[in-house]
């Protein structure tokens, strides 16, 4: 199994390093506001607020993308709360993390497949 395709706006911030052209079909979606959805609260906005504007800016945060960072927030601020609260992780939680991490590009390594 290949890698997923890497979005446009990657290809356009890596200055289109493989010179490929740029698919002329790919959809476009509306730009998303960085105001944070009102059910987050807590650490879930902490994470909101220092996400959502770096994406943003870079063109990495369409209208459509907006839930699925929400609820990427949602799960990391209850996974960080209850951690100070001194309970141990669920570890579906965790997976969980992770693969949202990874279709966003949090990691290093999800960077490299995007």
């Amino acid at each position: 199994m290949g890698n997923p395709r890497k979005p446009t706006a990657l290809r356009l911030l890596s200055d289109n390093a493989g010179k490929r052209p740029l698919p002329a079909s790919e959809p476009t979606y509306a730009p998303c506001t960085t105001t944070a959805p009102d059910w987050l609260t807590g650490e879930a906005l902490v994470i909101w607020t220092k996400l959502a504007p770096a994406m943003a800016l870079n063109g990495l945060l369409p209208e459509a993308s907006r839930e699925s960072l929400a609820g990427y927030c949602d799960l990391a601020g209850s996974y960080i709360d209850g951690r100070r609260a001194g309970k141990e992780p669920d570890i579906k939680v965790l997976q969980a993390l992770r693969l949202l991490a990874r279709e966003f590009g949090f990691s290093p390594s999800s960077q490299a497949g995007i």
